[in-house]
């Protein structure tokens, strides 16, 4: 198939690398909240590993994202006896905010500025990672913000060198890009381990990889 054919000669990306990359996690014990941003990457090997998708509809899908750069949100706070009280999605929508590289803060764009077709294929999706998440995911909500900076570049690129957050209240959390998930492993030229695609030196030996 097409699918197969754009993708040979990518290597096979391990959907559950990427996706404990992408997710961000609160460290704080009387918190259960879960901040995953959902690359475009994420829907291709997704998409690859479907065998009842066909090329073409992957990319009308992928080309219905393009346009935002999409949050999955769970913020729950947990209570003395163990019970989480969960903050609906527009307590959420008022709080959450992406800060680029620059600084330049980005709110989740309001409904009207959604595509259809976008929030119907979330729609779709949601039972997807409800499942996903387990108890959790009944209280995921999605949040879109604009993919392109005002200068028309992308936010947040899975494969190139930069860094974003996603700002919570007055929580943040932080990745570094590219993500390792998605490159092919360098090597230690020291013993020859195999490290992360993301990283310039080896931890241990602080050597350049190859």
């Amino acid at each position: 198939g097409f699918m197969s054919l754009s993708f040979a000669q990518d290597r096979k990306v391990d959907i559950n690398a990427l996706v404990q990359e992408t997710q961000k996690m609160s460290q704080s014990a009387d918190e259960m909240t879960l901040i995953w941003w959902i690359p475009e990457e994420f829907w291709r090997v997704s998409f690859e590993q479907n065998p009842n998708m066909i090329a073409a509809q992957a990319e009308e899908f992928i080309k219905v994202l393009r346009p935002y750069m999409v949050i999955v949100t769970v913020d729950g706070k947990v209570g003395a006896f163990g019970g989480v009280t969960y903050k609906p999605q527009a307590t959420i929508q008022n709080s959450i905010q992406i800060v680029d590289r620059k600084g330049t803060h980005y709110r989740p764009l309001n409904d009207e500025k959604i595509d259809a077709d976008t929030k119907n294929f979330l729609l779709m999706m949601k039972p997807v990672f409800v499942n996903m998440l387990g108890p959790m995911g009944q209280n995921m909500h999605f949040f879109l913000f604009p993919s392109l900076s005002e200068k028309g570049k992308n936010i947040a690129d899975a494969k190139s060198e930069g860094t974003f957050s996603v700002k919570l209240d007055k929580r943040e959390f932080k990745w570094r890009l590219p993500l390792g998930s998605l490159l092919p492993p360098k090597v230690c030229p020291v013993d020859g381990e195999k490290m992360s695609g993301a990283w310039k030196f080896c931890p241990w030996h602080g050597v350049e990889l190859k």
